[in-house]
């Protein structure tokens, strides 16, 4: 491997001598990078876009070279190379910009979704994306947020802090396991889906590409991947602190600063915030608020430019947050009127639902993260090296009966350590039809599982028990390429695969078993797409992706000792057009999923033990459509619509080593539960220059989840009805100084993110998780 290596690194270098490498960033006159820009060599056709931090990377023909920079709303620029290797370019807003006269059409967001900047419109995958101001506009502070403005894409939390589901186009997330989206992080896949927790700030891109992306991403890319890259050190000093205030005893502090520590040569960016919240649900037994949380975040990179071709960059994260958990509701009656649970409306309104638990649930997560990536320019070829550490620590304490009796509790405790190394050769040549990238990964995870309980006076005890214990380890070899091949000036045809080597062990200490899988899946991805005119893109693709199984603790009558690996095949037919001098996107997909081994849920309250059983076979058909339009230079109009049916067509049989078995196949032809039938959002966007120094704007969204079923047998009893939440935002800014008001879920909509039916998992009583009620508050910031 070693001697591949230097192999490669001695013939890459060889490529092209006469040609020079220039690097640099297009930023407006407040220092803000312009993702998008167009760079190009006059004379030649030589020419590249700048990334969502503004960044570019150009070969070009000579010392001498001459760059031109264009950007909708902003005068040309031309700029001699000279020699430079380095060049910060400030373009100045166009006197028609200023004025307003002329209705600007959209720029353009830059994405990273096949792993180089590209502009979504011209992006042959289904992509949503916001660059930094976007995402400061629309108050996007964690995935939730996000994922209101992205169709087909639902995003809940349940129980305790870091407890996630993720559903994307009808594929849901395993309860307390792998998502079906990978999650990565400045080009650093994630591997704990409990991260997705973690509240996001000082961003330069969110981006979600939907459809399987395992020939990018690996294993668990089975529905799609969300991108997330934080703004980079910049040359210039910059800082930023922030203050804010909302109800529930929310309290926010946060702080920004980055600059260089040698000009050109050594930049760093620190960040860093603090959030308090007292909680607004309250626990009528013990007359306390239960969804308190208090979160601390630091974050620090350093860049070192070595050479004009060698760059370091270091960045370490930690963060804890501290909350409440298990809080269910139940219903307030009872089936006898002596306490509470029973039977419980799916649809929460005033009278049908409490929350009584005799015990205040507490959890906790806590996370150290650290990255050094190392990258290598040479004329024609980028070689990038990405090193990544990660260990994430979470506890939860509650009730389990969730009830006023001295009943049930549970404790769970978990480790999760990740190292990663990933080692990537990608084309950095312009002027070529072919486009391609390969490379090498591996992966090492372990994680450390335990959980307990106890049993109180009114259920037999007191008692306790240990349900859980053991450890499980996978290791992850993996090897990947893909590539874009130019047939003709507007028909691309693109290609991938990925091969994941998995090797998987588990080490139960409770139920003294030792057990190993191994497993190799080779993930081929390939698109042919057409660019009609600038403004027209068609695209097909077919995907492969895949989510790896593993062992449960025990088989019970729910399911078995193992579970299987889940596989999608997914085939897409989309489009992407702008019209109406670039004032009017429309984008649109049809899709069809076909699913083996489906994985899902369930916890089995008879023995107290959690599994994850398979359905044999499932399918998902659907669309989805995009809109944005600009009516005047001050309001655009968003919208964008999901709607999936997913189906379970062979649900098989589950079941233990005694005998006893669960016979799926009565829910063949059933909808999929957790997977909302429908998503829909509609909402305004305003930016207003009211002065040269003071600006004003605004953002509203309406987001609606349709139907959801909480349970293969698709009752109404257990099915949540669609209902709609109301967020918006206004800012006021003058100079450096900005005021924002913000409010979430204004109509005080209540609604339930899970349903959990007692009569199929060995309970009397239903119980379901509320959603957040009406927050609001406000926020000052400064720049210096």
């Amino acid at each position: 491997m070693k001697n591949l290596l230097v192999l490669i690194c001695f013939l890459v270098s060889t490529i092209g001598f006469s040609q020079t490498l220039v690097t640099g960033k297009i930023i407006d006159q407040n220092s803000e990078p312009l993702p998008g820009a167009s760079i190009s060599e006059k004379g030649t056709t030589t020419g590249v876009i700048s990334d969502f931090n503004g960044n570019f990377e150009i070969t070009v023909s000579s010392n001498e070279a001459v760059l031109s920079i264009s950007y909708i709303g902003y005068e040309t620029q031309e700029v001699t190379v000279s020699g430079q290797s380095q060049l910060d370019i400030e373009l100045a807003e166009t006197a028609v910009s200023l004025t307003g006269v002329t209705v600007q059409g959209f720029a353009g967001i830059m994405g990273k979704s096949r792993k180089r900047t590209e502009s979504i419109q011209t992006t042959a995958e289904s992509v949503t994306a916001l660059n930094a101001e976007g995402i400061e506009n629309a108050g996007i502070t964690d995935i939730s947020s996000f994922s209101t403005l992205v169709p087909n894409l639902k995003f809940n939390s349940s129980q305790s802090i870091g407890l996630n589901f993720i559903t994307v186009r009808g594929i849901p997330q395993v309860r307390g396991g792998d998502a079906p989206l990978a999650f990565v992080i400045d080009g650093v896949t994630i591997p704990d889906p409990s991260l997705l927790s973690q509240d996001l700030y000082d961003l330069a891109l969110v981006e979600v590409v939907k459809g399987p992306q395992g020939a990018l991403y690996g294993k668990n890319a089975i529905g799609g991947a969300v991108n997330i890259y934080t703004k980079d050190p910049t040359n210039k000093m910059s800082n930023q602190i922030k203050l804010g205030v909302g109800n529930g005893g929310f309290k926010q502090a946060q702080f920004i600063s980055s600059g260089a520590i040698a000009k050109d040569k050594l930049f760093y960016r620190f960040s860093t915030q603090y959030k308090d919240f007292d909680g607004l649900l309250t626990n009528e037994f013990l007359d306390e608020k239960v969804d308190f949380r208090e979160d601390i975040n630091v974050r620090g990179q350093l860049k070192a430019k070595l050479s004009s071709n060698f760059s370091i960059t270091g960045s370490y994260q930690y963060f804890n947050i501290d909350g409440g958990a298990t809080y269910y509701s139940v219903n307030p009656t009872g089936t006898d009127g002596e306490f509470t649970g029973g039977i419980l409306d799916p649809n929460p309104a005033d009278g049908n639902n409490v929350i009584f638990s005799d015990v205040l649930g507490t959890s906790k997560m806590t996370n150290n993260y650290g990255t050094l990536k190392m990258d290598y320019n040479l004329t024609g070829v980028k070689l990038q090296s990405i090193t990544s550490i990660n260990k994430v620590d979470r506890s939860t304490n509650g009730d389990l009966d969730f009830l006023e009796l001295d009943g049930l509790t549970q404790g769970e405790e978990i480790t999760t350590k990740t190292f990663n190394q990933e080692i990537r050769i990608n084309n950095a040549k312009t002027d070529t039809k072919f486009d391609w990238s390969l490379g090498g990964f591996y992966q090492r995870i372990e994680k450390d599982f335990y959980q307990n309980g106890t049993t109180g006076v009114d259920f037999g005890g007191p008692d306790a028990y240990d349900t859980a214990d053991y450890i499980n380890e996978t290791q992850t070899i993996a090897l990947f390429g893909f590539g874009d091949y130019k047939l003709t000036d507007k028909l691309t045809l693109s290609a991938g695969f990925r091969l994941d080597m998995d090797k998987f062990t588990q080490d139960d200490v409770l139920f003294v078993t030792n057990s190993e899988r191994d497993n190799s899946e080779i993930q081929p991805k390939v698109s042919l797409s057409y660019q009609a005119n600038k403004n027209v893109l068609v695209y097909t693709n077919y995907g492969r992706g895949y989510r790896n199984g593993g062992f449960n603790a025990q088989p019970t009558d729910l399911f078995n000792r193992d579970f299987e690996d889940e596989t999608s095949d997914n085939y897409e037919l989309g489009f992407k057009t702008t019209s109406w001098n670039d004032r009017f996107i429309l984008n649109g997909s049809v899709f069809y999923s076909k699913l083996n081994n489906q994985q899902q849920y369930i916890l089995d309250l008879t023995t107290f033990i959690a599994g994850v059983y398979n359905y044999d076979k499932s399918e998902v058909f659907g669309f989805e459509l995009e809109s944005r339009a600009r009516l005047s230079n001050f309001l655009d109009v968003f919208a964008n619509v999901g709607i999936t049916d997913a189906k379970i067509i062979e649900g098989g049989s589950t079941g233990g080593d005694d005998g006893t078995f669960t016979n799926n196949s009565a829910y063949d032809g059933q909808k999929t539960p957790f997977v909302p039938v429908s998503t829909f959002a509609v909402g305004l966007e305003s930016s207003v220059n009211i002065t040269d120094d003071l600006k004003f704007n605004g953002f509203l969204n309406l987001d609606t989840t349709g139907k959801t079923y909480w349970h293969e047998s698709n009752r109404d009893a257990f099915t949540t009805d669609a209902y709609s939440l109301l967020d918006a935002r206004l800012g006021l800014s003058y100079k450096n100084w900005k005021l924002e008001l913000w409010g979430k879920n204004l109509t005080d909509k209540a609604y339930y993110q899970e349903f959990s039916p007692g009569e199929f998992v060995g309970s009397p009583d239903d119980v379901a998780w509320r959603g957040q009620p009406l927050t609001v508050g406000t926020a000052i910031s400064v720049k210096f």
